[in-house]
Order: C-alpha cells, then structure tokens, then sequence
C-alpha cells in the first residue's frame, strides 16, 4: 500500500519536502520512502494499519511543528487533508 503526502504550496520554500521526509525514512527506512517534490511517497508493507496510523502520527507531528496549515495525504483512491491539533473545548 501506497502513501503519498503532498507539501502545502506555504511550506515548500522552506524545503519541507526533504523535512518529512527525513522524518518519514527514520520511521520507515530509506527503502521505502521516495521524495519527489512536492511529494514524498511511503510504501507500507506488512500491518497496513498500523503503518497507516504511523505516517498519520509522523505527519501530524510535523504539521503541528512546522507550522504549516496542512499536509494533504493520499490513500489508494482517496485523498485527505491533516490540519495542525485544535484543543478540544470540554462539554459541560
């Protein structure tokens, strides 16, 4: 299964495609990780969800660091926006 995370127009100047990349290789291995700007693809073998929520949880991290306003993620056929964390107002 393919992953492809797309750089926000925002954060391309600022070299974030090789950013989540390097991020993306220390948790998946170089052999698995392509960069091709603006997009970096990760091929997920074995326990797809598992390795699903492991790209979910790196790029996640990376838009909430790199303060970008969102990483477009693509799965198979569909594609996803993942915005930085909101707090989440409690309910009383």
């Amino acid at each position: 299964m393919k992953k492809r995370i797309v750089v926000p127009d925002a954060a391309r100047g600022r070299d974030a495609t090789s950013t989540i990349g390097d991020r993306l290789v220390a948790g998946f291995g170089a052999e698995r990780v392509s960069l091709k700007r603006p997009e970096v693809d990760v091929e997920i073998a074995g326990d797809s969800d598992r390795g699903v929520l492991r790209v979910l949880d790196a790029v996640g991290r990376w838009v909430d660091q790199a303060g970008v306003g969102f990483a477009e993620l693509g799965l198979d056929d569909r594609s996803y926006r993942l915005a930085p964390r909101a707090p989440i107002a409690s309910v009383r």
